[in-house]
């Protein structure tokens, strides 16, 4: 059986200054039930209503009829967008189509999984007024508010109405399965790329739509090189927020760690240093429609502009492949811009030793926008042997905890694990996904592998916290399942790039003492509220043994930062 659903192309103001329709359809295919809210064995919409607060009745969902497969929701008017019935089905279609792109054989190539114990990811579409939306892991949920446009008291904005926040939020709840240690993270640039993530799942759910694609490039004659509708993230929100503004975020910017530097951001903010990741890798999406559009044109001029969709819809699969399978290197712990951008590296060399001109670009990227010293920084070996691998029953490691940790306690060296530190062994995976190589398609299994520890580094942030801190590092190991091949090893512990490792402890530093200041950030007793319960609006930080122990930092990941 499959459901088919309406779904918000972009956002209301964007489809009325486009020129295009509001709505497009969806096919829903691989859920095992569907019921009214719309609700399905993973995803659950829970609408309230304004007035009364009380839960109000979904949408309705109508079975195929006898000897059909397709069935619907039932939706009084597909027209009237603000209507409760319409939004609820929208909101569920577009969280749906974002896991669905993450899931897809050629991504991450697997079901995905929550970071919560719990089956169903819980969406609230009017979840109260405030010009904010955001993920959060407590609740299992995501919540979607609306505001009172400032510049227009007669218009209410939804943020639920806008797909690029539905895909943002949803990116973050994703993220948070793959790599959950990062939602306990306290460096600026492990939070800055759960947001960076977030916006380029927005980014590449708007090249999934044909009708925004034919007319962006319609009006831009082919190119993406310049602002548009792709490159603006939240555009009705960022208007409604500030007019002369225009969007939220903007992936087209030349956006720098360098510090002196115009386009410099602060180091210590997450929301402004996930421009500077986000903005490379939109630039190299740009390198790679480009390069595709003069391939498809094959020496005839005349036909770019004609091309130009095709080489879109193509180099958006090829993008969206580069970023989401470097989530699987991702090591563990408190990782880096330049972690994420050798996961990058590992994953694409591993499977294209040969193909090196996206390499090339990302490389260029980070070096220029001083993500990294120099090229040097994100150089990764793939595709080698090592005896610990050679005689591995990789079944048996993936299946038993026990034999992981042997395994991970035999080979410390291999791993980076220092000796005699306790470690932890994260759930193995045994995951197969689709290549797409210069011979044709080829299907490639891997042994995912991930172990963290945790070390101990100065706290300079004042005499109310420890002197010290604890924090989370790791080593993520991919092995090729047929030829026991190490794919890539990659280390989140910088003791070996001590520049790297310095910078990172000066912006946590930097980060932990403005949550601090700003009285986001509370040590144990002062986050507990007068019911007797954690406050959900502060970050909890907690002593023992002289060590100062943060979690959960990244449920200040609003949409947008408010103090």
């Amino acid at each position: 059986m499959k459901v088919r659903v309406p779904m918000m192309i972009q956002d209301p103001i964007t489809a009325k200054y486009k020129g295009m329709r509001q709505v497009e359809g969806f096919d829903i295919k691989h859920e095992d039930f569907f019921l009214d809210g719309p609700v399905t064995r993973r995803v659950a919409v829970l609408d309230f209503d304004a007035d009364t607060g009380d839960l109000m009745r979904g949408a309705r969902f109508k079975p195929p009829a006898p000897g059909r497969v397709l069935g619907t929701y039932e939706i009084a008017d597909e027209n009237d967008i603000y209507a409760p019935d319409f939004g609820q089905v929208s909101v569920f279609a577009t969280v749906v189509k974002t896991m669905y792109m993450f899931e897809e054989e050629d991504a991450l190539g697997r079901r995905l999984a929550w970071a919560f114990d719990g089956p169903q990811l819980l969406i609230i579409p009017r979840a109260g007024q405030w010009d904010n939306a955001y993920y959060e892991r407590d609740s299992h949920s995501l919540q979607l508010f609306y505001f009172t446009n400032p510049h227009n008291p007669g218009e209410m904005i939804y943020t639920s109405l806008s797909r690029d926040i539905v895909a943002h939020e949803t990116g973050h709840a994703i993220l948070d399965g793959i790599a959950p240690e990062l939602y306990n993270s306290m460096t600026p640039q492990s939070l800055a790329l759960h947001e960076a993530i977030a916006d380029l799942t927005a980014l590449l759910m708007a090249f999934r739509s044909g009708t925004l694609r034919e007319t962006v490039l319609d009006q831009t004659g082919g190119s993406i090189r310049n602002s548009t509708a792709f490159s603006s993230i939240a555009e009705e929100f960022g208007m409604a927020r500030n007019p002369e503004g225009g969007s939220l975020r903007s992936l087209l910017n030349e956006k720098t760690l360098g510090p002196d530097d115009a386009n410099r951001v602060a180091r210590n903010d997450p929301h402004a240093l996930s421009e500077v990741l986000s903005g490379a890798l939109y630039a190299v999406m740009v390198e790679i429609h480009e390069g595709l559009r003069r391939e498809y044109v094959e020496g005839d001029p005349d036909r770019e502009f004609s091309v130009s969709g095709k080489a879109l819809a193509d180099g958006a699969d090829r993008f969206k492949r580069m970023i989401f399978r470097a989530l699987d290197y991702l090591p563990p712990g408190e990782v880096s811009f330049a972690d994420y951008g050798r996961a990058i590296i590992a994953a694409d060399q591993a499977s294209h030793p040969d193909d090196t001109q996206e390499r090339e670009w990302i490389c260029d990227q980070f070096v220029t926008r001083q993500m990294v010293a120099n090229r040097e920084a994100l150089q990764v070996e793939t595709n080698f042997e090592h005896p610990a691998l050679k005689e591995v029953d990789l079944e048996t490691l993936v299946e038993s905890d026990w034999a992981a940790y042997e395994f991970a306690n035999r080979n410390r060296d291999l791993l980076g694990v220092p000796q005699e530190v306790p470690f932890q062994i994260w759930p193995r995976l045994d995951v197969t996904k689709l290549y797409y190589q210069r011979d044709g398609k080829r299907k490639i299994r891997e042994c995912l592998f991930k172990v963290s520890w945790d070390q101990s580094e100065a706290n300079q942030l004042g005499r109310r916290f420890p002197d010290r801190r604890q924090i989370t590092v790791g080593t993520t190991l991919a092995v090729d399942w047929d030829t026991r091949m190490i794919r890539a090893l990659l280390r989140s512990d910088h003791s070996d790039r001590p520049q790297e490792q310095q910078k990172q402890q000066e912006d946590r530093d930097r980060m932990l003492r403005r949550l601090g200041d700003e009285g986001l950030m509370r040590l144990g007793p002062l986050a507990i509220g007068p019911d007797g319960k954690e406050l959900r609006s502060v970050v909890r930080a907690d002593s023992a043994n002289g060590l100062m122990r943060v979690r959960g930092v990244a449920r200040t990941l609003h949409i947008v930062r408010e103090v």
